[in-house]
């Protein structure tokens, strides 16, 4: 005997109009307003919680792997689609009515789901499933999910007796309204800052790509004009941060430096109150739920497994690292002061980049700047999709997309998307002719717009049936990457390119995962090692064979001469030390702060117990600056919270990884096949080591990094 997967009035109710779950390719965003989202997350909740009683309400007799552990994880994908929407438009268009729907519906959604997944029928009805005579006949992955549901429910309190349930739902809706406080403050910080420059000779140094970028945003905001130019400095990327590499003028650095520590520090906009407020009650969630600390509740399904391992990691490498590190801190600063006519014994973090870059430049006759003209982002990305393309045996092709204002119709033939800037791409398998998913594209900044880069899935394809192709996943790529200037197309920085091949990256693990089961596409993959293919990714943006894909003067279309690509290949492990050590300072911080928050930070101002933390790993600079947690975003509101270790244990399987396409060709097929098969393809379906090992035939070497940029040998 089978219950049906869904009842006539769940039928019913979703075929009213609803465009957050409409059954469509692609969704209507001119239609998904703030408005909308508060009346279709009712309507999603009320589907799901029927579907979750249907579950319920099993007997053993009746309960099979479709209607118990398949059907939980359908139960909200109307919910998922809200929520994911919403978050995306919050990210890309940030406005007041959408806060203010975020503002409603997150302490809702946080509710619904820490009820779901701590509700003690629910967790009867799965166990009882799990000890079922048909388990025996299940296939690895099936058996797979089923293990990580039940892992699942058991680290979300489906064991706590009621009194410690009701503890926990009240840690996880403070949490969720302070790390949404914590997000705005970091947003309003930044906007709230600009600098107005109308003397050039302030800005001595920069380019004339960074100039005109400036000048333009002046204008648009009612500064300057022809006859008397002006140019605005902000926190936005590609701004302040330009400005501290390249500006020969120190006082326009410092005003820079000084104006980005403004950023959740001071004022409506600190963030360090509530920095030691989600650490409390993190560790509180931890322990209710039957770990030590934070970190080992995060990583104890991932590859390190615990949050000692984690820490262990982190140190170990900072100490095999410090004499390096210690050796380019001592020359860097010998000379900054030789520079300087100084025997200073610090250097000011405003002087910091702009001494590195200077200096980098002296020894490896590199000039970050010349590279751009070569780096036009049309041809960028037409040669990213070339290389990987080749490799994966893919096309990507571009769709017409077009941005409507609510109540227009999008016109037969096109996909709509959120802002005029984005574009539309699908991803084809050569081999078979499926579509394999689309995905957005919005690359440059704006107000708005969340900082930073990233990957957000949108909706997974479901498995195909008999041997058919799964549906089109459906994912997004977003970043402030550099914009185009009046009538020059945008010309990236190499970050700029690093930053989209690691994204890339990920997209890829998105459209390729090919999973007997929807539940495995991005999700239930190893935090750690979720950034294997994306860090892996970069290594093509240097090698002289895939630049000369896509580095082609903008102009003349002439490639990028060799011998700059062996000046940048010259800086790109030069002085690496100082950038090693910096992400790994952010990795130990947060670690500290998630295991030891107590007894190191608990009761202390969070600049000086940050700065007493990292002082030994840092470039002595004489001046003290606030606590990086204050808009480590990454660990506060985000999913690398006690995981941000993540990036350097991912740099160490991505070198390993790649050497196999070093030796075999970097553009050969083959070694691509076979990680697109060993790691891509799986999603979460298979323990990350043991995809990793598919790949390598080995476990990973744990120097594999430091010996990549000539650390170790």
């Amino acid at each position: 005997m089978t219950v049906a997967a869904e009842s006539a009035p769940l039928v019913a109710a979703a075929a009213v109009q609803h465009p957050y779950f409409e059954d469509m390719p692609y969704p209507a965003w001119s239609r998904l307003t703030a408005e909308q989202a508060l009346k279709d997350a009712p309507v999603a909740m009320q589907l799901a919680t029927a579907r979750l009683d249907a579950i319920r309400s099993l007997t053993p007799e009746q309960m099979t792997f479709e209607n118990t552990f398949v059907a939980l994880g359908d139960a909200t994908r109307e919910l998922e689609r809200v929520n994911d929407y919403l978050r995306t438009r919050a990210a890309v268009l940030d406005a007041p009515d959408v806060r203010d729907a975020q503002a409603a519906l997150m302490p809702e959604l946080n509710r619904f789901y820490s009820a779901m997944m701590s509700d003690t029928r629910l967790w009867e009805v799965l166990r009882a499933a799990s000890g079922c005579e048909w388990v025996a006949q299940l296939s690895a992955q099936q058996k797979m999910l089923m293990q990580q549901t039940l892992d699942g429910f058991r680290d979300n309190g489906a064991e706590l007796p009621e009194d410690k349930k009701a503890r926990k739902n009240a840690i996880e809706q403070e949490l969720s309204q302070l790390t949404m406080q914590f997000s705005k403050n970091m947003l309003d910080s930044t906007n709230a800052w600009e600098h107005i420059v109308t003397d050039k000779a302030q800005l001595a140094g920069m380019s004339d790509n960074w100039l005109a970028a400036a000048a333009a945003e002046a204008v648009a905001r009612g500064h300057g004009t022809a006859e008397a130019p002006a140019w605005r400095i902000s926190l936005k990327a590609g701004s302040a941060g330009t400005v501290l590499r390249d500006c020969e003028v120190e006082a326009t650095r410092k005003l820079c430096w000084e104006a980005q520590m403004t950023i959740g520090k001071g004022g409506a906009f600190d963030n360090a109150a509530i920095v030691g407020r989600v650490m409390e009650l993190r560790a509180e969630l931890a322990q209710l739920l039957g770990f030590a600390t934070y970190a080992d509740y995060k990583t104890h399904h991932r590859m390190v497994n615990s949050g000692a391992k984690a820490l262990g990691f982190v140190d170990g490498t900072m100490q095999r690292l410090a004499p390096a590190f210690r050796a380019e801190c001592a020359e860097l600063l010998a000379y900054a002061n030789e520079c300087r006519g100084e025997k200073s014994e610090t250097l000011a973090p405003w002087n910091f980049r702009y001494y590195l870059n200077e200096y980098t430049q002296r020894k490896c006759a590199y000039d970050a700047e010349a590279v751009r003209p070569y780096l036009a982002c049309d041809n960028v990305l037409q040669g990213m999709f070339s290389i990987f393309s080749g490799l994966y045996n893919i096309t990507v092709s571009e769709l017409p997309a077009v941005c409507l204002e609510p109540g227009q119709v999008c016109p037969e033939g096109k996909v709509e998307v959120w802002h005029p800037e984005v574009r539309m791409f699908a991803i084809t398998d050569n081999a078979t002719g499926a579509h394999l998913g689309s995905f957005y594209l919005d690359l440059h900044p704006r107000a708005g717009k969340r900082a930073g880069a990233w990957v957000a899935p949108l909706r997974a394809g479901a498995p195909g049936k008999n041997g058919a192709p799964h549906a089109p996943h459906l994912a997004s790529i977003t970043a402030n990457l550099t914009r185009p200037v009046g009538d020059k197309p945008a010309l990236f920085s190499h970050m700029d390119v690093q930053t989209l091949f690691h994204e890339f990256g990920h997209m890829l693990h998105t459209m390729l995962t090919d999973t007997e089961l929807a539940a495995h596409w991005c999700s239930n993959i190893a935090w750690d090692f979720m950034e294997l293919p994306s860090t892996m990714n970069e290594n093509w943006t240097w090698e002289p064979q895939s630049l000369a894909l896509f580095a082609r003067h903008y102009e003349t279309g002439e490639p990028m001469p060799a011998e700059l690509v062996e000046q940048m290949n010259a800086g790109r492990h030069f002085m690496t030390a100082l950038a090693m050590m910096r992400q790994f300072c952010l990795a130990k911080l947060d670690l500290e702060m998630h295991m030891n928050y107590a007894t190191r930070f608990a009761g202390r101002d969070l600049d000086a117990a940050s700065a007493e933390l990292l002082s030994p790993w840092q470039m002595p600079s004489g001046v003290a600056e606030p606590s990086y947690m204050r808009r480590l975003a990454h660990c506060m509101t985000g999913a690398y919270a006690a995981g941000y270790y993540s990036y350097q244990w991912a740099d160490v399987l991505a070198a390993d990884a790649y050497r196999r396409f070093k030796e075999e060709g970097i553009l050969n097929p083959a070694p691509a096949a076979a990680f697109r098969k060993a790691v891509l393809s799986v999603g979460g379906s298979k323990h990350a080591i043991d995809a990793f090992r598919d790949f390598m035939g080995r476990e990973p070497d744990p120097d594999a990094h430091l010996k990549a940029v000539g650390i170790m040998k």
